[in-house]
Parts: C-alpha cells; sequence; structure tokens
C-alpha cells in the first residue's frame, strides 16, 4: 500500500466516524420528536374526552337536530334546581339521534344529570314510575314534581308514510321543545286551563298551537255557555273562529267574566257574517269591523303576487313581541290559509281602558269587498285590551265584617260604651281596602296567523306562533313563554326556487367562464 493511499485511509476514517456518528444523533432527534408528537396526540386525545360533548360534537346533520337555540341555552344558564333526566332505556339500544342530544342537553346545565337504567334490569322502575319503557323520566326533588317523555314525542313517526310504504320513517325532531317543557314543568307548579267555546260552529285549534301550549303547562277543555255554568277553573276563554254569533246571555256571561279579571281570546273566521252581540262585545274595547277582505299593496310577499299574502307591521313595544326583533316576519297566507279581516279603532270613553294594536297593516293597507269597492288605509288585525278593574279585597271584606260584628255585640253588652262601638267602625272602614285586577280582551282578525300548513311550510323564517304564544302568556306571571317548536326531518332538496340572474350564473356564466379559462391555458401551452 502506498504512502498517498496510507494517508487517504487516514484521512477518510474520521470523516466516515464523524458521518456516522451524526447520522446516530439525527436518528435520536427524529426518534424522539416522534415519539414526542404521538405522546402530545395522545394527550391531547385525553383532554379532548374529558371535554363536555356540546365542545366536542358538531352538529353536521341536514336537520341540525342537535344545534341547540338560543333561548334554550339562556334558559339552562339560568336553571338553578336540580333536576334529573332518568332514561329508561339501554343506552346502546337508544336512537343515537336521542342520546346524542341527550348527551349535548345535559351538558348545558350543571344543574342537570343524565342516567340510562334498562327497564329489563330494573323492571320495578316502570311500575315505580307508572310508565312505559323507551321514555324519559324528568325528575326534581326539590319540588317533588315529576313527568315523562315519551320517544315516540321526540321523534315523531311519520303514520301516512308508514301505512302507505309499510315503512319507518320519522317526520320531526322535538327533543329540545319537550325536555325544556318538561324541566319547565317539574321545576314550578304551575299549570293553566283554556275553554274553548263551542255551538257557534268554532273551528278546532290546529296541532302545532296544541303543541305549544302543551309545552308551555296549558290544558284545553270546551264549554258551552248556554248549556253549562261558567267553569270556575277557567283561565282563558278562547272563542276559535265561530261561523255564527253568540247570544245575548252568552255575551252578558262573558262581559262578567272579563268583569272579574279574566282573559277572553277572540280568534274570528275567514269569512265574514253578521254578528252584532261580537261587534258589542269589540265595541266595548273600542274596536269595530270593517267591510271586506284585508290585503297589503307594499308588504306583500313578491312571489304570491297577491295583496292578500303579505306581512303585517309588529309593534316591538308590545307584549306579543317579547324577545323579538323589527326584522321578525310574521305571515298572513290568505290564498288558501283564509282572508284577513280588518279592524279599526274607536274613541274609548272608559280611561281605565288600554288598546294595544300590535298587529296593523302599512299605510297602503286595502279592504277590498269587490273590485269597485274598496278601502284603502291602515287596519288592525290584531289587538289586546286590557282593563284595570278596582274591587275590594275579599280578606279585608271579612275583617271588616268581623269588626261590624264586634262592634254591634258591644254595642248590645254595654249600650252606654258608644265611643267603643264607634272605634270599632272606624277600624272597619280603614281595614276595608281596595285591590287592582286586570282583564285582557284579545281579537285577531286574521285566522291565517295560526294555520299549520302555513306555520309548518315556512317554520322558523316566520314567527307566527311566537307572537300568539307571548301574548297569550303576558297574562301570567307564573307562566314561562319558552315553547321550542320541532324540527323537520323531511329531506331538503338543494333546488333553486326562482329562476332569475341566480340561476343564469350557475347555469351558464361560470361553466363557460371554466371552459374559456381551459381553453385559453390549453392554447398557451401548445405554444411553448
Amino acid at each position: 500500500m502506498s504512502e498517498k493511499t496510507r494517508k487517504n485511509g487516514k484521512t477518510k476514517a474520521p470523516a466516515q466516524r464523524k458521518a456516522l456518528s451524526a447520522n446516530r444523533k439525527n436518528g435520536l432527534f427524529s426518534a424522539g420528536m416522534i415519539a414526542l408528537v404521538v405522546a402530545v396526540v395522545i394527550i391531547f386525545n385525553i383532554a379532548m374526552g374529558q371535554l363536555p360533548t356540546a365542545y366536542t360534537q358538531l352538529d353536521i346533520s341536514n336537520t341540525q337536530i342537535y344545534s341547540i337555540s338560543d333561548t334554550t341555552k339562556e334558559y339552562m344558564a339560568a336553571l338553578d334546581t336540580d333536576v334529573e333526566l332518568l332514561v329508561l332505556a339501554s343506552e346502546d339500544d337508544t336512537d343515537t339521534r336521542i342520546s346524542t342530544f341527550l348527551r349535548k342537553f345535559a351538558a348545558l346545565s350543571d344543574h342537570v344529570t343524565l342516567t340510562y337504567k334498562d327497564p329489563t334490569e330494573y323492571p320495578s322502575l316502570l311500575t315505580e314510575y307508572d310508565c312505559d319503557a323507551d321514555s324519559i323520566m324528568v325528575l326534581c326533588d326539590a319540588t317533588g314534581n315529576q313527568t315523562n317523555v315519551d320517544f315516540d314525542d321526540i321523534l315523531v313517526l311519520d303514520w301516512y308514510y308508514y301505512y302507505y310504504y309499510g315503512t319507518t320513517s320519522y317526520s320531526e325532531f322535538d327533543g329540545e321543545g319537550q325536555l325544556v317543557s318538561a324541566i319547565d314543568q317539574v321545576v314550578s307548579d304551575s299549570s293553566y286551563t283554556i275553554y274553548l267555546t263551542t255551538n257557534h260552529g268554532e273551528s278546532s285549534l290546529g296541532s302545532e298551537v296544541t303543541d305549544l301550549l302543551t309545552k308551555s303547562h296549558f290544558g284545553t277543555a270546551e264549554v258551552s255557555l248556554l248549556m253549562e255554568d261558567f267553569p270556575e277553573d277557567c283561565d282563558v276563554l278562547l272563542i276559535n273562529q265561530p261561523t255564527s254569533d253568540i247570544t245575548t246571555e252568552e255575551l252578558e256571561t262573558i262581559r262578567d267574566y272579563l268583569a272579574s279579571g279574566g282573559q277572553v281570546e277572540l280568534i274570528l273566521a275567514s269569512q265574514d257574517f253578521d254578528h252584532p252581540n261580537l261587534d258589542a262585545l269589540m265595541a266595548d274595547y273600542g274596536l269595530e269591523m270593517v267591510d271586506g277582505y284585508v290585503g297589503d299593496e307594499s308588504r306583500y310577499m313578491a312571489a304570491s303576487q297577491s295583496y292578500f299574502v303579505f306581512f303585517p307591521e309588529l309593534d316591538t313595544s308590545s307584549d306579543a313581541a317579547d324577545g323579538l326583533s323589527s326584522d321578525s316576519l310574521v305571515l298572513i297566507y290568505g290564498i288558501y290559509a283564509g282572508y284577513a279581516l280588518g279592524m279599526t279603532t274607536t274613541d274609548l270613553e272608559d280611561d281605565t281602558i288600554d288598546l294595544d294594536t300590535f298587529l296593523t297593516t302599512s299605510d297602503y293597507g286595502i279592504a277590498v269587498v269587490d273590485e269597485n269597492n274598496y278601502t284603502e288605509g291602515e287596519f288592525v288585525l290584531a289587538a289586546t285590551a286590557t282593563q284595570t278593574i278596582t274591587v275590594e279585597s275579599e280578606d279585608e271584606d271579612e275583617d271588616a265584617d268581623s269588626s261590624d260584628a264586634e262592634a254591634e255585640t258591644s254595642d248590645t253588652e254595654a249600650e252606654d260604651d258608644d265611643s267603643s262601638a264607634a272605634s270599632s267602625d272606624t277600624e272597619a272602614e280603614e281595614d276595608d281596602e281596595e285591590e287592582e285586577i286586570t282583564s285582557r280582551f284579545t281579537v285577531y282578525s286574521c285566522a291565517a296567523l295560526l294555520d299549520d300548513d302555513v306555520n309548518a311550510s315556512y317554520g322558523d323564517s316566520i314567527v307566527n306562533l311566537q307572537v300568539f304564544m307571548n301574548n297569550l302568556t303576558a297574562g301570567f306571571e307564573e307562566v314561562s313563554s319558552i315553547s321550542i317548536a320541532s324540527k323537520s326531518l323531511e329531506v331538503t332538496y338543494n333546488t333553486s326556487t326562482n329562476a332569475g340572474m341566480w340561476s343564469l350564473l350557475y347555469v351558464a356564466v361560470l361553466p363557460l367562464a371554466c371552459l374559456a379559462l381551459g381553453f385559453f391555458r390549453w392554447m398557451k401551452r401548445r405554444k411553448l
């Protein structure tokens, strides 16, 4: 071996050792980084697993059934009473839509606990709570109240689809509405009764309204004011779309009920007819009907091309607009849901009555009898008259009568003690104090406001039902107006409802632009 080779060998050996050492260091560093990343990922997953479901599961469902409204979030944040959601079903067998929603819902409040108990393992629970399996018991130890929510009330079966096609399909998901209503019911003791009048061709309440009334703890019953005594437990008297007039006797009964602080809701039918007694009742509170059907030349729905399908103006300062804004839309669909009638206000001589017209047309409203007979102007569609009535306190009256009796006894036993009797009479007069009560009389001249088809079709884009419920519950201090509507599970198709510039853009402009750009790029690359 030459000296040159030995020199070269001596010079290469240290370099190789140095490179080997560097490779080892790089390998150890890479292995350490990989181990660190794996450890970080494991720790991150463990930490994320400890977070509430509400922060770790996003709602990517088409119908947004897991999304919870701000109203519910605010209600649950203010909840200060412990409530248990006891699910009487196996968690593994529970529909994933229900179980997922329950986890997200229970995470909204520290006062809500979620427990699953399989009735096959605990059969006595069904007897103890007097309920069926596949349901949720909502329990509150503080009040001792409990209620049951069936799975079928959350996932509403589409019976039409079931009967005609023989397969199971669900039309609605009402988890949020049912659970909020149940919790509100068990933490409070308030419940009220609405009596619906009969014998005047009245319409029954729609399912949408009935569901919201139930969620707000209102029960319903029927009453014939001619055949029965006025019910003592009547909290609201509802006259829903009568097609014949009330009698004079019924008019006086309703007036007496209002004079005692009652609440009456009158919803006029779409077809007009002579009703002098109803007119007299409305005249008591400064309302008068106009001839014809009402529309709006300014606020009508453009797609309908009809003045009778319009968005009335909502007074945002009224009780009916609680929680709503000036952008909230009320829809009167007069074509197939029933044309709206109109009212005007008259001067009130009684200063104890306050009239709030919370739904009106714009100044461009129109009341049409026929094409040659119509009136323009602003018309009232819904109004509430509140009257403050002064009555003697019953308890204080009893004290006064007792004082009078004591004074008479004193006169009998000692006629010469006139000063004592006079003092007793004075005390009785001082105890004879008065209190104020309030009656509410509401008239809707737009029956289409509560139409099931309209409210189901337009959903959250209109606030018809919320306006009705807000106004109804305003007369009760202990009633919560919170009432969450169900969510539709119907398939939503991504279609364009109105052809126009947007349709032209997506159908023609964008595809042609892409083709032109591609051709330009092809020509440019071809020349290279």
